[in-house]
């Protein structure tokens, strides 16, 4: 019996996709803000707390709080980028949310048609924003 070369570069190919996979994990702020956005926070952001984990499968899924401090301009260009809308409904928090995960009162909670999962809290006067995003 005679085993094709499409065989083992198959074979080599499914050993690659489901060994390079691992889990990711960080508390450091800054790395926080890189594993999510794939980039080095701008210089007009300073980031504060960050979580994050992410699963070992090949599908991006993850969890992330996120607290920081940007200008104006970046909170406009966030809520555009991402289509943000007003949150009016009940809003539910994590159980598990870091400790310094607290939204305070006089936020304004905003979420995502596109992401239900997910929570995010601006002070445009502070230039604040804390938020927690899921996408399992």
């Amino acid at each position: 019996m005679k085993i094709s070369h499409a065989f083992y570069i198959a074979i080599i190919l499914f050993s690659f996709l489901f060994t390079s996979c691992t889990e990711k994990n960080s508390d450091d702020p800054n790395e926080v803000y890189e594993l999510w956005s794939f980039r080095e926070p701008e210089k007009d952001i300073k980031i504060t707390n960050g979580q994050y984990w992410q699963s070992a499968h090949f599908t991006r899924e993850y969890e992330m709080y996120l607290e920081l401090y940007a200008s104006p301009e970046w909170l406009d260009e966030f809520i555009k980028i991402n289509n943000l809308k007003v949150h009016t409904s009940e809003i539910y928090l994590p159980d598990d949310a870091p400790s310094w995960f607290k939204p305070k009162i006089g936020l304004i909670a905003f979420s995502s048609p596109n992401n239900l999962t997910s929570i995010y809290f601006i002070d445009f006067k502070k230039g604040y924003l804390l938020f927690h995003e899921m996408q399992l």
